[in-house]
């Protein structure tokens, strides 16, 4: 399979994909009036017909920006020829670009770096949180790989203090800037009449506490059950009274950002950045082991939705659009700056030369 090439065309709310199908994304209110970088947005995961949700962060941050180009990893064959087909695609995609952000640190992170290389402009890598992690579990390759990004991106962003300390053990401390939830798609609605009844959408992944899903959840969805749109899972939060997250490991949590945008209480593990969003009696339960789910369920209080609802609100899709803008605008700045010194080096240079000439005529006139 080709790597997917598409385009985000301000204010039309539509990516171009692979054999030029078309998919709507939902619009957002245009960001405040700046000179927006043009970017090439390098990236390992972006939805598709057959897996809408996948990448879904990505293309939420990028909903409303003008002047980017998307290059995905389609997947399909050999580590080695994604990971090339992914850097050619981005070396073909054009030339007019003022920076190159890549989502997920392998395979779009280090394709991005060598594109950003020869291409001459800064990279900023975000790191996910599987990626970072993941680091310390498998191969020499997958670590090398990984490693290059973390220590070379002219700026590294990632998404929750949990990351953070991995990349940190990787070797580079990285700008926090937490994903934003679509807060235009999940907003708070009444409690449903059915009180008590349990969402899950981690899909049959193991890792996400499958296994405390089927014992507890009412609906279960997500990959390897049924892979859900956006706006289907935003129809099932407002359906349901609570939303499980019994996961073992979490990043960040923008299942957990979404359900409380929409004002459903969350009962989470008590991991990674599901601490940063989920508030202890306040928007949802967090449980430390496995033994504490039936008495959290049972224990959910009649919260309020907009209660709840309001207490993401620093996580709207609005702040991180504002914050990336402002990390690329200070890497512009300086980059530029560099660029200038760089060239004053070099004029400076190029002056001796021109004045150890000028001294060895004087000294062969001398002679």
């Amino acid at each position: 399979m080709a790597s997917v090439s598409t385009r985000v065309r301000r204010g039309t709310g539509t990516w171009i994909g692979r054999r030029g199908r078309r998919a709507n994304v939902q619009r957002r209110r245009p960001m405040a009036d700046r000179r927006v970088p043009r970017l090439l947005v390098v990236t390992s995961v972006w939805p598709s017909p057959e897996h809408p949700s996948s990448g879904i962060f990505v293309a939420n941050r990028l909903r409303g920006v003008s002047g980017v180009k998307v290059v995905a990893d389609a997947g399909g064959g050999h580590w080695v020829i994604r990971l090339s087909r992914l850097m050619l695609n981005a070396l073909r995609a054009g030339s007019r670009f003022d920076g190159v952000e890549a989502h997920i640190l392998y395979r779009a992170g280090f394709a991005a770096l060598v594109v950003a290389r020869l291409r001459g402009l800064p990279l900023l890598a975000y790191a996910h949180g599987t990626d970072a992690r993941q680091y310390f579990h498998w191969g020499r390759g997958y670590r090398f790989f990984v490693r290059q990004v973390v220590r070379h991106a002219d700026l590294l962003v990632t998404n929750s203090p949990d990351t953070a300390a991995n990349l940190r053990r990787i070797g580079r401390e990285p700008r926090i800037i937490p994903p934003g939830y679509d807060d235009a798609l999940f907003r708070p609605s009444p409690r449903p009449r059915a009180r008590g009844r349990v969402l899950y959408l981690g899909g049959a992944n193991p890792l996400k506490g499958y296994d405390l899903a089927l014992r507890l959840a009412h609906t279960r969805a997500g990959p390897g059950i049924h892979e859900l749109t956006p706006s289907e899972v935003a129809r099932l939060m407002a359906e349901h009274d609570v939303v499980l997250m019994p996961t073992r490991a979490e990043a960040f949590g923008l299942v957990a950002a979404e359900a409380i945008g929409s004002g459903r209480w969350v009962v989470a593990r008590d991991v990674g950045g599901l601490r940063e969003i989920v508030i202890d009696g306040v928007n949802g339960t967090l449980v430390a082991d496995d033994v504490g789910w039936e008495a959290a369920l049972a224990a959910v209080p009649d919260y309020d939705p907009q209660v709840v609802a309001a207490t993401v609100a620093r996580y709207a899709l609005s702040s991180w659009q504002e914050r990336m803008a402002e990390a690329w605008q200070e890497l512009l700045a300086s980059h530029r700056a560099h660029r200038r010194g760089n060239s004053g080096d070099s004029a400076g240079n190029r002056g001796d030369s021109a004045g150890n000439r000028g001294n060895s005529a004087g000294n062969s006139g001398d002679s």
